[in-house]
């Protein structure tokens, strides 16, 4: 019986130890990134556009981890009547610390409710929206 008794206890003794490298591991896929989302810029020099029109949308996104990331960058549209539409998105990497612009065109459709629209530029670590900033276009 002593001789298995000793083997179980080592063996608990190092999963115990390894636990907490297993859960650092972990942590450094998704959800552990941070990112400062600048208001976004319309190219409208005033922020109103017509339906069946695009208006282009500059931003600044900075990683604000020390390390090097991949986040998920999208830029998304919200009309006045609650219709959402996602404009942008793609898979950015930074340097820790590092900003970068973007310029994307926001296509207003047609069909457009008028009335203000709700323009977002939004980041993601995985599935963890990690920053996100706005501005409104009004459409008429």
């Amino acid at each position: 019986m002593n001789s298995l008794v000793k083997p179980t206890l080592v063996l608990v003794c190092v999963v115990l130890l390894a636990l907490p490298l297993f859960a650092q591991r972990g942590r450094g896929g998704s959800g552990s990134g941070c990112a400062i989302v600048d208001t976004p810029r319309l190219s409208t020099t005033t922020t109103t556009t017509e339906a069946n029109s695009a208006v282009g949308v500059f931003d600044r996104v900075t990683n604000c981890a020390s390390g090097k990331k991949r986040y998920t960058v999208t830029g998304s549209s919200v009309s006045s009547c609650g219709y959402e539409t996602i404009f942008a998105t793609g898979v950015m990497s930074f340097a820790g610390g590092e900003s970068k612009h973007l310029s994307v065109a926001c296509p207003i459709a047609p069909d457009t409710c008028l009335g203000p629209m709700t323009v977002t530029i939004s980041v993601y670590d995985g599935a963890t929206l990690i920053g996100s900033s706005s501005t409104t276009l009004t459409v008429q």
